[in-house]
């Protein structure tokens, strides 16, 4: 999810579902897989049962890490003579400030062909939207970014 205004520009992930309704789908998927593992073992299949308990494992790891990430942010924000980028994943927030005047923004092509958002000045730079954004939002970001930063210049 990108939201996009004059001073302010927030990238978060896309959390479409909330950490009740998922612990709601990991239980119910427990007890089917649960009730199909016991019916396998009652006509003598019983190695369905460490399978099922495996498979309920590792989704239940895949759900944790996302529902760990779904409050992570990128912000950036502009302000007279600066512009800061506030990054948090897990919690841990990192705040970055580049005097507006030489800021620049940079999209490169990576070999997959997803490409990068980088903001920088003097010999340090940002990835911005790395995990929140796909590369037709950047290109709409990268444009707006540059609008704003020349409206000052």
């Amino acid at each position: 999810m990108l939201s996009i205004c004059e001073t302010q520009c927030i990238a978060k992930p896309n959390a479409s579902a909330s950490a009740e309704s998922v612990w709601r789908l990991l239980l119910s998927l427990g007890v089917l897989t649960g009730l199909i593992a016991i019916a396998f073992l009652h006509i003598g299949a019983w190695m369905v049962l460490p399978f099922a308990g495996l498979e309920l494992v590792l989704v239940v790891l895949a759900f944790v890490l996302v529902l760990r990430h779904s409050s992570d942010y990128e912000k950036i924000t502009f302000a007279e003579d600066h512009v800061e980028i506030e990054q948090s994943v897990l919690g841990k927030i990192k705040h970055v400030r580049f005097q507006r005047y030489w800021t620049r923004i940079t999209l490169r092509e990576g070999e997959n062909g997803k490409t990068s958002l980088w903001i920088g000045s003097h010999n340090q730079e940002v990835e911005f939207g790395r995990d929140t954004m796909n590369n037709a939002q950047r290109d709409e970001l990268v444009s707006h970014l540059r609008r704003t930063l020349l409206k000052t210049k």
